[in-house]
C-alpha cells in the first residue's frame, strides 16, 4: 500500500501505533510513580500524626492517670479516639492540599443496594474469620524461632462509660478512620492502574502498619478483602461495616472472656460457634452473589487508558515502581522497625 508523502514524512500506522504506546507507558510510569511516593508519605503523615498525638496526650494526662488509676482506661480510650480520627482527617487534608485533589475525586461512593450490601457483609465476615485464624496460627509458631510478639491487647472495664469507649475506639475509630485512608484515598487513587494492583498495594501497606505479628497477618487478608469488595460496588460503605463488625465481635469476645467470668472451656465453645456460623454465612452469600453476577468474582488489572485492551504497565512492573518510590520505602522501614521492636523481649515501643 502507498501512503501520501507529507514533507518527506512517510507515515506508519504500525510505527505511529508502537510509538503513542511508548508515550503511553512512559507517562503511566510516571504518574505512578507519583502517585506512590504522594501515597507513601500520605500513609507516614497518617501514622506520624496518630503516634505523636497519642504520646502528646499521654503526657498531658499523665498526672491525672496516676491520681486516678481506675479511669486509666478512659484516659486510653478517648487518646486512641482522638488521636485515630484526628490523624485521618489532618492526612487526608494535608494530602488533598499538596496533590490538589478533590475530595470527591479520592472518594467516590456509589449506592449499594441492600440485596448486594448485605452479603457482601456476610461474605466478608466469614472471610475474616478464616484470616483471624490463619494469623492466630502464625502468631503462635513464631515461639519456634524464638521470636514473642510483646504487645499487649489486654484492657480491664470498670464502668459502662468504659464499655462505650472501648467500642468506639476499637470498633467504630478505626472502621471509619482507616477505611477513609486506606480504602477511601489509597485503594481509590491507585485504581487508575488496575483494580488488582490497588487491591494488593493497599493490602500490603495497611498490614505492615499494624506494626506487630498479631495482627500483620490478619490486617493484610484482612485489607485484600475489604478492598476486594469495595473495589467491586465502587463504595467504602461494604468494608466500613465489616471492619465495625469485625472489631466489636474481637470487644465482645474479649468482654465475654475477662468480664463475665465465663469459664476457657465455655469461651471457646461460644467463639467456634460464631466463627462456623458466620463462615457458613460467607459460603451462602458466596453462593448467592456468584449466581447472581458471573463476574462479580473476576478481577481486572486493565489500565484505564487509551489501550483498555492491553496491559500498558504489567502487574510486576507496577510493584516494582510502586515499592521503588521513597515515600513507599520510608513507610515500609518505619513499620518494619516496628514490627521487630515489637518482638523484642520486654519491649522497646
Amino acid at each position: 500500500m502507498n501512503y501520501p508523502m507529507y514533507g518527506g514524512y512517510y507515515p506508519n500506522p504500525a510505527y505511529d501505533e508502537a510509538y503513542q504506546r511508548e508515550m503511553v507507558f512512559k507517562s503511566e510510569k510516571r504518574g505512578l510513580k507519583k502517585a506512590s511516593n504522594g501515597l507513601g508519605f500520605f500513609v507516614l503523615t497518617y501514622y506520624l500524626v496518630m503516634q505523636i498525638l497519642a504520646i502528646i496526650l499521654a503526657i498531658i494526662m499523665r498526672e491525672q492517670m496516676s491520681s486516678n488509676i481506675k479511669g486509666y482506661y478512659t484516659y486510653i480510650f478517648f487518646i486512641e479516639i482522638f488521636a485515630g480520627i484526628a490523624s485521618s482527617l489532618i492526612a487526608v487534608g494535608f494530602y488533598r492540599l499538596l496533590s490538589g485533589r478533590r475530595l470527591s475525586d479520592m472518594l467516590k461512593n456509589s449506592y449499594v443496594k441492600p440485596t448486594t450490601l448485605v452479603p457482601l457483609v456476610f461474605l466478608g465476615m466469614g472471610a475474616a474469620m478464616v484470616a483471624n485464624t490463619a494469623a492466630s496460627m502464625f502468631d503462635s509458631n513464631i515461639s519456634v524461632f524464638g521470636l514473642n510478639n510483646t504487645v499487649d491487647f489486654s484492657v480491664s472495664i470498670n464502668s459502662p462509660l468504659e464499655v462505650i469507649l472501648y467500642v468506639v475506639s476499637t470498633a467504630v475509630m478505626p472502621a471509619l478512620a482507616e477505611e477513609l485512608a486506606f480504602r477511601g484515598v489509597f485503594m481509590n487513587i491507585m485504581r487508575k492502574y488496575g483494580d488488582a494492583f490497588a487491591i494488593i498495594s493497599s493490602s500490603v501497606i495497611f498490614g505492615a502498619m499494624h506494626g506487630n505479628t498479631t495482627q500483620i497477618i490478619f490486617a493484610f487478608l484482612l485489607g485484600l478483602i475489604f478492598a476486594y469488595i469495595d473495589c467491586k460496588v465502587n463504595s467504602i460503605l461494604p468494608s466500613v461495616l465489616v471492619h465495625f463488625l469485625n472489631n466489636f465481635y474481637a470487644v465482645v469476645m474479649d468482654m465475654v472472656q475477662t468480664e463475665l467470668g465465663l469459664s476457657e472451656t465455655m469461651s471457646s465453645v461460644i467463639n467456634i460457634a460464631v466463627v462456623a456460623a458466620f463462615c457458613l454465612l460467607g459460603i451462602l452469600s458466596f453462593i448467592y452473589l456468584a449466581n447472581s453476577d458471573n463476574s462479580f468474582f473476576r478481577l481486572s488489572n486493565d489500565d484505564k487508558n487509551l489501550f483498555s485492551d492491553t496491559d500498558v504497565l504489567p502487574l510486576k512492573k507496577k510493584f516494582g515502581f510502586f515499592f521503588a518510590s521513597p515515600g513507599i520505602i520510608i513507610c515500609l522501614c518505619l513499620f518494619f522497625a516496628e514490627t521487630v521492636a515489637n518482638l523484642i523481649p520486654g519491649g522497646i515501643l
